[in-house]
């Protein structure tokens, strides 16, 4: 009895964060396509970086040891400031999500844990790329 009692309490937290995940799709679809540009920025960002290295190596290659320098202190720390802002709007959406979340749980008074997987089944950011196994090598 103590069983089916406690299912039933579950499954009505479960009806109440779907309930209020719902309400909430219009800031959770606003968050997730924030995220997925930053992402973009991040890739961005990170393709300057490697172009930077390329740039220093190719300059080692040919001995130019000045202009590796000079790409060194100039293109490689402007790319590098470049990845470190756009990865703090990423770290900035991770927060709204965190605190959208929390928000969810503390109305249903259940924990975090319990409510994230429903936030994320409504974000396409969350959806896992699958992996390229010629990257990993």
């Amino acid at each position: 009895m103590r069983d089916n009692s406690r299912k039933m309490t579950e499954k009505a937290k479960q009806q109440e964060i779907i309930a209020i995940v719902d309400k909430q799709s219009d800031a959770i679809e606003a968050l997730d396509n924030d995220m997925m540009m930053e992402t973009v920025g991040v890739s961005m960002a990170l393709d300057e970086l490697r172009k930077s290295i390329n740039l220093i190596e190719a300059h080692l290659n040919e001995r130019e040891f000045e202009k590796a320098s000079q790409a060194g202190y100039h293109e490689l720390a402007n790319s590098f400031i470049y990845v470190q802002r756009t990865l703090a709007g990423i770290q900035t959406n991770v927060h709204r999500k965190e605190s959208l979340i929390s928000g969810i749980a503390l109305m249903v008074k259940t924990a975090y844990e319990d409510v994230a997987p429903f936030v994320e089944k409504k974000m396409q950011s969350s959806v896992k790329r699958p992996v390229n196994p010629a990257q990993e090598s």
